[in-house]
């Protein structure tokens, strides 16, 4: 079984789900697909406002119910990142270039998103991905240069292409087979959809 994961290396709600995705897909034997895409494209297609440009009660509400699932997750988090949002083209080629590879793109894109949401570290500076990637336990360099690549900026695109095209409106968005779920907190019907994926 596949789960194809849409997500911003910026989103705040992706970074509080990614661990528990990971965690669904062990327990299943599903297979995570990270897709990264450029956020502001797709929720420019969807019509949606991108969470820096909501109200101030709309983002206060944010903050809150991300503190909540945060402490239901056992993680930290700081609500107000001072690198949010950033450029997160690179950041997001890392990850896919590292899916490509076949390296682990699971502990990368974990990185990555906690990197902005716990670390406070900047993911549109080169030296930090470097460093978060050799954390990972890859090769920095060559991860950079694949990152850059042509072939990786094309899958980004087609990534983001893809997205928009299932109908996606936000970060994190699961999809398996033909079926979608929004949202970290709807990892339960994930799960569930998986379940009967797999008796059927």
């Amino acid at each position: 079984m596949r789960i194809v994961h849409y997500f911003s290396p910026l989103s705040g709600y992706s970074y509080l789900g990614i661990g528990a995705l990971q965690d669904l897909a062990r327990r299943r034997g599903a297979q995570v697909e990270h897709r990264p895409v450029d956020i502001m494209q797709v929720f420019a297609a969807a019509g949606a406002t991108p969470p820096a440009r909501q109200s101030e009660s709309r983002r206060a509400w944010r903050r809150a119910d991300m503190a909540r699932w945060a402490a239901r997750r056992g993680l930290a988090v700081n609500l107000q990142p001072r690198f949010w949002p950033v450029n997160a083209d690179l950041a997001a080629g890392a990850i896919l270039a590292a899916q490509e590879a076949g390296e682990d793109a699971d502990a990368l894109a974990q990185a990555i998103l906690a990197a902005v949401w716990a670390r406070d570290l900047d993911i549109a500076d080169e030296s930090v991905i470097a460093a978060l990637a050799r954390g990972c336990g890859l090769d920095d360099g060559a991860l950079l240069r694949a990152a850059r690549a042509p072939q990786t900026w094309a899958l980004y695109e087609s990534g983001t292409q893809a997205a928009i095209d299932a109908g996606v409106f936000g970060a994190p968005t699961y999809v398996v087979g033909e079926t979608m779920f929004f949202g970290q907190d709807r990892l339960d019907f994930l799960e569930e959809e998986l379940t009967h994926a797999m008796i059927a």
